[in-house]
């Protein structure tokens, strides 16, 4: 039996660009795991993940962890990754139900922590990006 890693991947993403609040504050789907060169900011990065076996004497189970960030312009503040993390936790966050995980079930998925901060966009340059991290917990079985 595969892993179901990049299920999930796949199940968030789709739940994330179908989000239309999230999509009208990046100002489009700009939703990624390798942020194409040029890409202006506000955008979101579905980053490093986890995956721990955690079977049961009759099913197959796994626990999940999957890192999400989002990035915009100093000049927006922090209020913006506020915002993109908030309408993230909106589209994920205890919405199993409406998350697919081709191949497996989805039994719980939920937020662990959020954090934003300043991150700089390049040595010596004067421009700040604000970055925003949320790490989320899946539960999934076979």
């Amino acid at each position: 039996m595969s892993s179901p890693d990049n299920a999930l991947q796949k199940g968030i993403y789709d739940k994330l660009i179908a989000n239309s609040a999230l999509t009208t504050t990046l100002g489009g789907t700009k939703v990624y795991d390798h942020v194409p060169q040029g890409t202006s900011a506000p955008y979101v990065v579905i980053g490093d993940d986890t995956l721990s076996e955690d079977d049961t004497k009759s099913n197959n189970r796994w626990d999940c962890t999957i890192t999400i960030h989002c990035w915009d312009f100093e000049k927006s503040g922090r209020k913006s990754v506020k915002t993109i993390l908030s309408n993230i936790f909106d589209a994920l966050h205890k919405q199993e139900s409406s998350i697919t995980v081709s191949g497996f079930s989805l039994v719980e998925i939920h937020r662990e922590f959020q954090e934003t901060f300043q991150d700089p966009s390049e040595e010596g340059a004067s421009d700040r990006y604000y970055h925003g991290v949320a790490r989320y917990r899946a539960l999934i079985t076979a």
